[in-house]
């Protein structure tokens, strides 16, 4: 069984790699916008991509839900962004805490 919060999908090879680098070029963390984009469309429970291309839309979907203005979209990247640096901070911050843990309880041990 993989890590807490582990992330494994079956994507198309290329539109990964293509998600990947666009991410990279933007300096994101491609797993931290995926999971950004999953809340998202938790929080707009899927009307978020009612109508997108290639996505399979009820009709009580597709006519209550418009496009998503370029407003909308830049403000989601500004916040995708400061979740990102946010979740960044913390992982330093727990990997520090561990680092700290782990040099108390070898100094504990060979005490002993």
């Amino acid at each position: 069984m993989g890590r807490a919060g582990a992330f494994s999908a079956n994507f198309d090879p290329d539109t990964l790699d293509e998600f990947r680098t666009f991410c990279a070029s933007r300096g994101e963390k491609y797993t931290k916008v995926l999971e950004q984009l999953a809340r998202i469309y938790l929080q707009s429970k899927g009307e978020v991509l009612a109508g997108a291309s290639g996505m399979p839309v009820g009709e009580s979907e597709a006519t209550s839900t418009g496009q998503t203005s370029s407003a909308a979209k830049e403000d989601i990247y500004i916040r995708l962004d400061h979740l990102e640096e946010a979740n960044e901070y913390v992982e330093q911050t727990l990997n520090s805490v561990i680092k700290r843990m782990n040099t108390l309880e070898k100094n504990h041990s060979s005490e002993k």
